[in-house]
């Protein structure tokens, strides 16, 4: 697996790649725009993404992924929201096909009071039209397993898998596991027997092929709480030891797995050895720069 964080893109998204290498990445994700706003977005300049593209290799970032505005909701029973979550999210869709990446994560959707079964057909129908009107053939859409609070969908791998058996592009559609989401919702992977568990139910339910991208995050929440709440890893509820397995599975070695907690570099940094810490046979990677910005 390929392990990075969560990068900003403070001035530039051009920096992202130099902050990456900086804390220890092979991978990062991204926004493409601003996570808390949906519209009036700035377009992104030719000469920003062409920047871009050249740092992920000048910085040796092996993966990259985008994660899609947290306000898009696909479900939403509203029309005007729905509108413009669409809009919002086809936008994704074509700011990754001009930064050269193939992979926007995103949350589901919640289905506001009106029920599991509408709100997994509403998601499947905008993924529908989402895909169809982006000018990003190269970019899948890639759904984001989530701890379950509320009304919100996705908690379990049968609900992520009805998504994909009710759209008409299950082809370009993928799967992104977050560990705390994962756990939250009540997959207890701790122990090895307990991640067999969870590799069989991936399998059977969205398939292990279509996994894309790993969020690496312990949890402050307990087993099955459905609480979406981050930590340090090995200090949560999952530990230390809950990862092993997960960052030495060979069938994951070319997908990127980045922290999201806490956010900050030296929490990453620390974050990061803690993961490789566990990695039979690692060999550290020299030493990265500090980012001039």
């Amino acid at each position: 697996m390929y392990l990075g964080a969560h990068m900003s893109i403070a001035e530039s998204i051009a920096l992202a790649p130099e902050r990456g290498e900086a804390v220890g990445c092979e991978a990062i994700q991204i926004f493409s725009r601003s996570p808390r706003m949906l519209r009036n977005t700035k377009p992104l300049a030719v000469e920003e993404t062409a920047a871009f593209r050249e740092n992920l290799v000048a910085h040796h970032i092996a993966r990259a992924i985008i994660h899609a505005n947290y306000l898009i909701n696909l479900a939403s029973p509203t029309k005007p929201m729905l509108k413009v979550s669409r809009t919002a999210f086809v936008e994704e869709l074509e700011r990754a096909q001009q930064l050269g990446l193939r992979d926007v994560v995103f949350h589901p959707g919640a289905h506001m009071g009106k029920g599991e079964t509408a709100g997994l057909r509403t998601i499947a129908q905008s993924l529908d039209w989402c895909l169809s009107q982006a000018q990003a053939p190269d970019v899948f859409a890639v759904l984001e397993n989530t701890a379950g609070a509320g009304s919100v969908l996705g908690h379990t791998f049968e609900q992520i898998a009805a998504v994909i058996e009710e759209a008409s592009f299950a082809d370009r559609l993928g799967v992104c596991v977050d560990t705390c989401h994962t756990f939250a919702a009540g997959y207890d992977f701790r122990t090895r027997e307990g991640y067999d568990r969870l590799m069989t139910t991936l399998d059977a339910t969205v398939g292990l092929r279509r996994i894309r991208a790993f969020h690496l995050n312990d949890s402050k929440g307990d087993l099955d709480s459905h609480a979406d709440r981050h930590e340090n890893i090995g200090k949560g509820k999952i530990g230390l030891e809950g990862f092993r397995p997960l960052v030495n599975d060979a069938r994951f070695r070319e997908l990127p797995g980045c922290l999201e907690y806490p956010g900050d570099d030296a929490g990453y940094r620390r974050n990061l050895r803690a993961l490789r810490s566990l990695i039979e046979g690692y060999v550290p990677p020299k030493k990265s720069r500090r980012p001039r910005s």
